[in-house]
């Protein structure tokens, strides 16, 4: 599954825009920071598994923060779930863009909330990302998020592919 390798090919982004250390992010999904330092670094295959958790946990993240994650939810379409959606220059500039101003998130020089509007902002011009932090924006409704509709998708594509048993339906 694409979306896979592409998750963990960008995964050190994602966790800096979440605002996770390795170990945060480890205690999230069950693992160590070990094991999240060894798929960011390519010397461990993110598995099937590992994947749906750590979308899961992402996911919530964005459901319970929506105003503090809208650069987040847009990375997650344009680096993972819809890269196909993005011109190769929108594609480079947004994530060098990205890249430039994750790391404070971490460091804890600025808030996840600031780093997502000022990035939202940079990347105002890229149709597609506006649609993303539209449908954030759209979210919770009178209190109740609505995450089946907005996890369905990508973890629809990762079942998808399990394999069955003959006779199983």
């Amino acid at each position: 599954m694409e979306e896979i390798q592409r998750m963990q090919d960008n995964l050190l982004l994602i966790r800096r825009t979440v605002g996770w250390t390795a170990e945060e992010f480890g205690d999230q999904i069950g693992v160590t920071r070990q094991t999240i330092n060894n798929i960011e670094s390519g010397r461990n295959k993110l598995t099937k598994t590992q994947y749906i958790a750590m979308r899961s946990v992402i996911e919530a993240e964005m459901v319970k923060h929506p105003d503090e994650t809208q650069m987040l939810r847009a990375l997650l379409d344009m680096l993972i779930d819809h890269p196909e959606n993005y011109s190769k220059e929108d594609y480079e500039s947004l994530l060098e863009k990205a890249n430039m101003m994750s790391p404070s998130i971490l460091a804890g020089t600025s808030t996840r909330e600031n780093v997502s509007k000022e990035w939202m902002k940079a990347a105002g011009a890229v149709g597609a990302i506006a649609a993303v932090a539209a449908g954030a924006a759209a979210l919770p409704v009178a209190g109740v998020p609505l995450a089946g509709a907005v996890i369905g998708g990508w973890l629809g594509k990762a079942v998808k592919g399990t394999n069955r048993k003959k006779g199983d339906k």
